[in-house]
């Protein structure tokens, strides 16, 4: 399905496979993703600033859908007059995280498949803590339904990535947790930064 993904986990593949002398192949994984992130945060303070623009025009574009909600072709003039005005799309910091997509993809992807370029993922053999990478804790399909359906998934959807790493091999989920503490962090550092600039 996602075969074109597959030269870059290959690649992918022989980064961390190169890391993973130097550091143990569970800190090969931290020190990709680390890596990866990294390159891709001005992508994320592109985001954030995008986020910012829709909240800061949010306010008067409710005003303008609020006045000609009777009358969808003037609402439609007024809201491409608005967005020509502002200089700021609707989808303004939509475009950073588009292009982060496949590349998540194709970390998800290396930590998940137990076989890169026909080859058996070596990746998944070594061990974290005398378990290997590859064992995956949970892997009854009858479990995975009962928590992700009904009441019990609305519960836990802030919690979706650290839920769903019970069902993926342990290197995925190693992945899962190194880019979310991440995120939590360049969020928290981002937000918080502008925050204090605009006070």
């Amino acid at each position: 399905m996602l075969s074109f993904l597959d030269p870059f986990i290959t690649a992918a593949y022989h980064l961390v496979a190169f890391l993973a002398p130097l550091t143990g192949t569970a800190g090969a994984i931290v020190a990709f993703v680390l890596i990866i992130r990294l390159g891709l945060h001005p992508l994320a303070r592109i985001q954030i600033r995008g986020e910012k623009a829709r909240a800061e025009i949010m306010p008067k574009l409710k005003d303008i859908q609020d006045k000609h909600r009777d009358n969808p072709e003037r609402l439609n003039q007024e809201l491409a007059t608005f967005y020509g005005g502002e200089g700021k799309g609707m989808f303004a910091g939509c475009l950073p995280m588009l292009i982060q997509l496949p590349i998540f993809s194709v970390m998800y992807r290396l930590f998940l498949s137990p076989t890169v370029a026909g080859q058996p993922n070596q990746l998944l053999t070594h061990t974290l803590l005398g378990t290997p990478l590859g064992t995956v804790f949970i892997s009854s399909p009858t479990i995975a339904a009962v928590c992700m359906t009904g009441p019990t998934y609305l519960r836990i959807l802030p919690y979706a990535s650290i839920a769903f790493a019970m069902f993926v091999p342990l290197a995925a989920g190693l992945y899962l947790l190194t880019t979310t503490a991440w995120t939590a962090a360049e969020r928290a550092l981002l937000t918080g930064r502008r925050e204090k600039v605009t006070v």
